[in-house]
């Protein structure tokens, strides 16, 4: 299993130049790319940026099938604005096959109507991620994946600012991820906050051989103790994971905040950058 960073680009290099440079962070919402053998991807989220970084860049040519127009396997952790609008930079080309919880896309119909806006464009074929009501698990397979083995579990948030549901989140407003790689058992591991993943996420984190987590949003650790942060990042401790990654803004700019280098190094955490490829 491969997976690459995606953080928007950072002085993207036109297709043209064909320039190969190493990574560097990038202020960007970010995202991943995964694939199970090389040459077919599924995107796991997708922001404006990160879309124009597929187009455009040409340092992801090295990752075979990547950069084309033909990979419109988009996988969506929540309903977030900036893991959701790329979408509607992919309307030309070939129908999307978005794989979305009930939740998620109640709310890309109805609160952000990308959906009914790509319909007359590519189109979408809606693969549902059962995660809803009682069951807060489930297992999926991914078109083009046969190898990796999908599972969903639910989180607690954060929703979004413009969920339906105002009283709190429900089952399957957002959810982390673990991925099986089924010819070498490998597993990786991603979810948006740890303040917030629940103690089900937290167990699948545990059994993970790559990690990778959002830093955690001042909107989301209001809702805990003033040690919120510390508590959230002491959810590491025991997780055997070789890589440990941190999708955050390089500096702290922004909604998050970064973690001190001292916790950093007490949990294993590494800023994960832009174009960083993980083979596992």
């Amino acid at each position: 299993m491969k997976v690459v960073v995606l953080k928007g680009g950072d002085e993207a290099v036109p297709l043209a130049q064909c320039v190969q440079s190493g990574p560097s962070p990038s202020r960007a919402a970010g995202a991943a790319a995964l694939s199970g053998d090389g040459r077919h991807w599924a995107l796991l989220n997708v922001s404006p940026a990160v879309a124009e970084q597929l187009a455009t860049d040409a340092r992801l040519l090295r990752h075979h099938g990547l950069p084309d127009a033909a990979v419109r396997t988009v996988v969506l952790t929540d309903a977030q604005m900036d893991h959701v609008t790329g979408l509607l930079s992919l309307r030309d080309g070939p129908p999307i096959h978005l794989y979305a919880t009930p939740a998620v896309f109640e709310e890309l119909t109805t609160s952000v109507p990308v959906l009914p806006m790509l319909q007359h464009y590519c189109g979408v074929h809606w693969h549902v991620i059962p995660v809803a009501g009682e069951c807060r698990t489930a297992v999926f397979h991914v078109e083009g994946q046969p190898s990796l083995e999908f599972t969903a579990v639910a989180t607690d948030g954060p929703s979004p600012r413009h969920s339906m549901h105002s009283a709190g989140p429900v089952v399957g407003e957002t959810i982390a991820l673990a991925v099986l790689d089924l010819a070498t058992g490998q597993r990786f591991f991603c979810a948006s906050s740890l303040a917030s993943a629940g103690a089900m996420a937290v167990e699948w984190m545990r059994e993970a051989d790559c990690v990778m987590v959002g830093d955690e949003p001042d909107s989301t650790l209001s809702r805990y103790s003033p040690d919120a942060a510390n508590d959230a990042w002491a959810l590491l401790d025991g997780v055997r994971a070789r890589r440990k990654l941190l999708l955050a803004h390089p500096d702290g700019a922004g909604p998050q905040r970064q973690p001190a280098p001292s916790v950093m190094a007490r949990w294993g955490l590494e800023l994960a950058s832009d174009r960083m490829e993980i083979e596992l």
